[in-house]
């Protein structure tokens, strides 16, 4: 709940601070994401199930506060989708989870020409997801929860992630085309057992005004 408050206070502050400046811009971002986990055993590092990619999309708003000529910090809230997709043998059908995220990058953007190049943390706040095996299909149980393996008491997923933001892309007078690899630093896994943490490379088109 503080994560929910402190999202949109953020963002807004970051307006008001901006309103000293005629260069601040805002704008609306569209776009596809490849989505995965690194997962590993805690116990010696290595996995025996294979993790594959999927694809989602997101959705952001943007604000970009110029610090100067070439650098500006650039905030933004995004409702995005990550997950993972397992490849588990003897299973037809692969297990996918999916998971809808409320995420705030802050940004560090330089800019040489028409060309931009950041880099930032981010934060994210879990809102809903689904896991599905075969033609079965539940919601996620978030939180910290761990009773034993197996056990339905289990929770599915942690409600938070915590990460590293990179983006590189390319400004043509009011329209943008960027590329973002976002690498989780938070073990998203509830399990003593294994440690997730996820993993989006995305492109986005935008507008900013």
């Amino acid at each position: 709940m503080k994560l929910k408050l402190l999202i949109p206070l953020l963002f807004f502050s970051f307006y008001g601070y901006s309103q000293d400046s005629t260069k601040v811009t805002y704008g609306l971002k569209f776009g596809v994401n490849s989505n995965s986990t690194s997962l590993s055993s805690s116990l010696d590092g290595s996995s025996s199930t294979k993790m594959k990619s999927f694809l989602a999309y997101n959705f952001s708003l943007v604000l970009d506060v110029p610090l100067s000529k070439v650098l500006s910090i650039q905030p933004a809230v995004s409702y995005i989708q990550k997950g993972q997709k397992k490849d588990l043998s003897g299973v037809t059908n692969d297990n996918r989870t999916k998971v809808n995220y409320l995420e705030m990058p802050i940004n560090l953007v330089y800019r040489y020409r028409n060309f931009f190049v950041g880099a930032g943390p981010y934060a994210s706040l879990a809102m809903k997801g689904t896991i599905k095996s075969d033609s079965q299909e539940d919601d996620i149980s978030f939180g910290n929860r761990y009773v034993s393996g197996g056990s339905s008491k289990n929770d599915d997923w942690k409600k938070y992630d915590f990460g590293a933001s990179m983006l590189l892309g390319y400004k043509w007078k009011i329209f943008t085309f960027n590329v973002n690899y976002d690498l989780g630093l938070y073990d998203i896994d509830p399990s003593p057992v294994y440690k997730s943490k996820t993993r989006v490379a995305s492109a986005a088109l935008g507008v900013m005004f």
